[in-house]
């Protein structure tokens, strides 16, 4: 590994790509067929020396990385059609020394169904991790895609948000909240989230699932509109509020069904959060709930 850098610029980490071993050369990547046989007998060295950009019509070969994300099949359709109508363009793919496709998969698989050769060069040790860093600036790659995988990949931190995620069926963003009480950075080069770098322990678990069944409490209050981002944020404003009784805004919903929104749709968060001031402290005299001056 190699950084770069000048007087004015930041430090950039250069990840210098590995040579690949005897070992890899001589394992079996297919049913009696070693990657050194598979490189002279089924491909064309494009360039020169280990890192060799080769040519191949014998895809099928290449293979699926478990913990990346699943094949999409409307992404394979779309690019055999632009395959047909505008050409197959000159793009490489990155796989490792086991044949496992780090990027390009879904080209990949298009190229395979259609017969057409591909290009591709070897990048030995390369797995999950790089899978992740060039796809963390993608537009292709959805959150709900990165959580998937880093807990595939055994990660424990999103092995438990994916168990909340798909247990209570809010997005990812909202699950956020909930558990980490905070959004996605915006920006996806630095987010945690997308990196793996998402910590999250049990108590902050256990917090989480107190949380969403108070917030559950709401389904007839607001059949419509619980799940959404801006009610959730609102109620975890509220949980946070000194003074604040659940028994109570409960209490004082069921007292007082016409104080429901059965028929509301989403509101902004600063709007959920006034509405239930004024519900919760409807007709009560003293130890009315305020939230603190910002």
């Amino acid at each position: 590994m190699e950084t770069s850098s000048n007087t004015h610029d930041p430090v950039i980490t250069i990840h210098k790509v590995k040579a690949l071993t005897k070992d890899m050369l001589s394992a079996e990547i297919a049913s009696g067929m070693t990657l050194k046989a598979f490189f002279s007998q089924e491909c064309t060295a494009l360039t020169h020396g280990q890192h060799a950009l080769r040519l191949t019509k014998n895809s099928p070969l290449f293979k699926h990385l478990e913990e990346n994300r699943l094949i999409n099949e409307a992404h394979v359709q779309a690019l055999m059609e632009s395959f047909k109508k505008d050409g197959y363009l000159f793009t490489i793919l990155y796989v490792n020394e086991k044949l496992e496709i780090i990027d390009g998969q879904h080209r990949c698989e298009a190229a395979r169904r259609l017969g057409l050769p591909v290009y591709f060069m070897i990048m030995p040790g390369w797995g999950i991790k790089e899978v992740t860093i060039l796809n963390v600036n993608s537009r292709n790659w959805t959150i709900v895609d990165f959580m998937e995988t880093h807990a595939k990949a055994g990660n424990p931190n999103y092995v438990r948000f994916r168990e909340f995620y798909a247990a209570y069926e809010f997005d990812v963003t909202t699950c956020q909240l909930i558990i980490l009480g905070r959004r996605s950075a915006g920006y996806a080069g630095t987010d945690e989230f997308r990196l793996g770098l998402m910590q999250v322990d049990e108590q902050q678990m256990t917090d989480a699932y107190i949380k969403v069944k108070k917030i559950a409490d709401f389904q007839t209050f607001h059949p419509h509109g619980w799940k959404s981002r801006n009610f959730v944020e609102a109620m975890l404003t509220l949980f946070k509020t000194k003074g604040y009784e659940h028994e109570h805004m409960v209490l004082k919903l069921q007292t007082y069904p016409d104080l429901l929104l059965a028929g509301a749709k989403s509101l902004r968060v600063e709007e959920y959060v006034n509405l239930f001031l004024e519900k919760y402290n409807f007709r009560r005299i003293k130890d009315k709930l305020e939230l603190p001056r910002r």
